[in-house]
Parts: C-alpha cells; sequence; structure tokens
C-alpha cells in the first residue's frame, strides 16, 4: 500500500564527560543569573543517534546520522519552555498577531484547493482498486481532505485528533492530524479551548518567525540545534536518554517525561497523568537543572533543517555550528522555511519516533504550527543583563 499521507494546509502537511551542575557551572560570568535561566558550560560532545538506534530505524532519528563531535561555547537557556502565561505577556506588551491567527489570502486558498483536487483524484484512484479496510481508510481520507480545504478563515493549527479504533495504515498521517482554523496560542485545542486553563503549559501552535519574535522582544534568541542538545544531554557522554540509560530509573511507575503510553495513536493510557502536554517543570530535570527536555513539546531551534546535516558535517571539525549552508538547503527545494525541531512531545512513544530521546531532531516548517510543538530561548554569555 503506498503512502496515503496527503493533507493540505495552507502549507503541505505531508507524510524528521562528567555532568556539571547549573548550581556549579552558574558561578561563571561573575555570579550573574539571568532569571529562569541555565548557565551551560562550553565544550566538546558527541552528537546525533542514539545508543540502541544507530541503524537510524526511528522515523524522529533517520536524519541524526552519523554521531558526530560538536564542539559548542557555554550559552545561557531556559530553565522550562516558554509557557503561555509568559507568551501572553509578550502578545499583551506588543499586539503581536502569530502565523496561526493571520487571515488566509487568497491565493493561499487557492493553492490549498487545488492541493486538495490533487490528493483527492490520486487517493479516489488507489480506492478504486482498494478492498474492505483500506478502502475504507482512503475513504475517510478523502472526506478529511475535502473539510480541511473548506477552512479558508485563517491559517490555523495542525492538531492531533486520536483515531477511534486502530489505524488501517501508518504511513495515512490524516488519519490523526487535522487543520483546525480555530487553532492558535489563544485556543490550545481548538475553539472552547482556552490559554488561560493553560497558564504554566508550555505555549503550542507557534511557528518558528513566531518563537524568534517572542525571543527578540525579551532580548535572547532562539538555541541551535547543537546547543540545544548539549543542553538536554545534562553533561553525559551520549546516554540514551536525557537524565541516563535506563528508561525507568525511578521504576515502571514513575515516568521521567510526558510522554505517550499504550497503543499509539488511539490508545492513550494516561499513566503519567497527562493526555497532552502538562505544566512546566512537572517531571524531573536533567543534571543541568533543565526541565523537560524530553517529551511536553518538540521544541523549535534556530538551524535550518537539512536530512543529511550530519552526513555533510562528518570528518570535519565542528565549533558553534549554525546548520547547513544556504546553498545546501537552497538545492533541496523546500516549499518554506523549515526547521529543526529537539526533544519530542506528548505523542513520542518507542513503538512510534522515540522522538524523547536527545539526539533525535525532526524537519518542522515555518508555516505549520501545531499543537505539540514550543519552545525556549537562549543566550549568549557574553550578553550584558538588561537593566
Amino acid at each position: 500500500m503506498k503512502t496515503l499521507a496527503i493533507l493540505p494546509v495552507a502549507f503541505l502537511l505531508t507524510p524528521l564527560g562528567f555532568p556539571l551542575l547549573a548550581s556549579e557551572s552558574s558561578r561563571e560570568n561573575n555570579g550573574t543569573s539571568p532569571e529562569g535561566m541555565v548557565l551551560i558550560p562550553g565544550g566538546t560532545f558527541r552528537m546525533g543517534g542514539d545508543s540502541g538506534l544507530m541503524d537510524g530505524g526511528s522515523q524522529s532519528h533517520q536524519s541524526a546520522y552519523p554521531v558526530h563531535e560538536v564542539t559548542v561555547d557555554s550559552f545561557w537557556i531556559d530553565e522550562k519552555p516558554v509557557t503561555n502565561q509568559q507568551f501572553a505577556e509578550f502578545v499583551d506588551a506588543t499586539g503581536y498577531v502569530t502565523f496561526a491567527e493571520r487571515p488566509l489570502p487568497e491565493e493561499t486558498i487557492a493553492e490549498m484547493q487545488k492541493m486538495a483536487e490533487e490528493s483527492i483524484r490520486e487517493l479516489e484512484k488507489l480506492a478504486e482498486g482498494a478492498t474492505g479496510r483500506d478502502k475504507e481508510g482512503i475513504l475517510d481520507s478523502i472526506e478529511r481532505i475535502k473539510e480541511a480545504s473548506k477552512a479558508t478563515e485563517t491559517y490555523g493549527s495542525i492538531v492531533f485528533v486520536p483515531p477511534d479504533s486502530e489505524i488501517y495504515n501508518p504511513n495515512d498521517i490524516t488519519q490523526w492530524w487535522r487543520i483546525e482554523p480555530g487553532a492558535n496560542w489563544k485556543t490550545p485545542n481548538g475553539p472552547g479551548s482556552s490559554w488561560e486553563d493553560f497558564a504554566d503549559h508550555p505555549v503550542v501552535n507557534v511557528t518558528h518567525e513566531d518563537a524568534t519574535a517572542y525571543a527578540e522582544w525579551t532580548g535572547k534568541r532562539l538555541p541551535t540545534e547543537a546547543e540545544w542538545e548539549r543542553a538536554a544531554r545534562g553533561g553525559h557522554d551520549h546516554k540514551m536518554y536525557v537524565w541516563g540509560d535506563e528508561f525507568a530509573p525511578e521504576g515502571e511507575d514513575f515516568w521521567m517525561a510526558n510522554i505517550w503510553q499504550g497503543e499509539w495513536p488511539y490508545g492513550n493510557t494516561e499513566e503519567d497523568g497527562f493526555h497532552s502536554t502538562s505544566p512546566v517543570g512537572t517531571f524531573p530535570p536533567n543534571d543541568f537543572g533543565l526541565y523537560d527536555m524530553a517529551g511536553n513539546v518538540w521544541e523549535i531551534t534556530a538551524d535550518l533543517y537539512h536530512p543529511r546535516t550530519f552526513a555533510m558535517r562528518f570528518g570535519t571539525e565542528v565549533v558553534n555550528p549554525t546548520g547547513p549552508h544556504p546553498d545546501a538547503i537552497a538545492r533541496l527545494g523546500q516549499r518554506v522555511p523549515t526547521y529543526v525541531t529537539k526533544g519530542g512531545s506528548f505523542l513520542c512513544s518507542a513503538g512510534w519516533c522515540s522522538g524523547y530521546q536527545p539526539g533525535s531532531r525532526q524537519a518542522f516548517e515555518n508555516d505549520s504550527p501545531s499543537n505539540h510543538t514550543g519552545f525556549r530561548t537562549a543566550r549568549d554569555v557574553q550578553t550584558e543583563d538588561p537593566s
């Protein structure tokens, strides 16, 4: 059965050492410590992949090889992801309107409808030769695409909606993703939901552009992919998880991160206590004192995404990388700017993407906000505190 992951959006969604304790490292920089941030010591570490997944078999590890050495300078990074409350303060102060809230231009509406028509024609051809559950699944996908193409008010966001039962094809992501024109940071799960009910949860349904605007307002920036992974590993030498090599070091009933439990994507048992996002800082920190570096939400980084970034680096000295060369990105012919996200989310499980492992990475298109993606900010050490 060929891939059926054809979902038009305003955008096309297709079916990517020893630990140094934060308290010790923060004595650098003459004792000054930006509020809510942790100083990550510079150094060299092995980046990419994860022990036990060296074949790249997991969906979020396919572009995370080869493992290679990277050196980064010291930097500050937020202790926790940016919350809805923090983002609301930014919006109140600036009047900023996120991508998901903006009205759809007429040319984008026309493009969406054209893509929908093309997708439907392809699926109808597949349906002609299909039978039973496969045919039912294809016809359901056609109806979902028709509904999605009618969303012509705002860009909206991509929202996870679990299927009622076992999925018929793991490649057809329309079975669990929906385009919701009424979903944005204010209404995380669409109309009827409110950020005020999730004030201490990570802000979601934002793009790289939105995250950058917030970071600049605070006098900070987004972390690079290398900085993010350096911070996530907590000073450990290529451990399998941000807390070490054992998945459940405190026992099977103690969850170390907000991730998926049960049969994915329809049987979430919520053993960790959460159906979707959780308040930031709910789960234990890593050895740098950072929270939610695994699970909860994928976090947007500053780096543009290329599936062969690590392969292009291999065998060279890599110091403070900021992503692939623009020429390499241009040759990809990406539809829109695409960035790296890290850390996995509440949707990640061992049987699907294992995105909560520190070496994982995923492509994130700048016009495809979703309700499982957020961010945290970083700052150069030499930057003086605003006062």
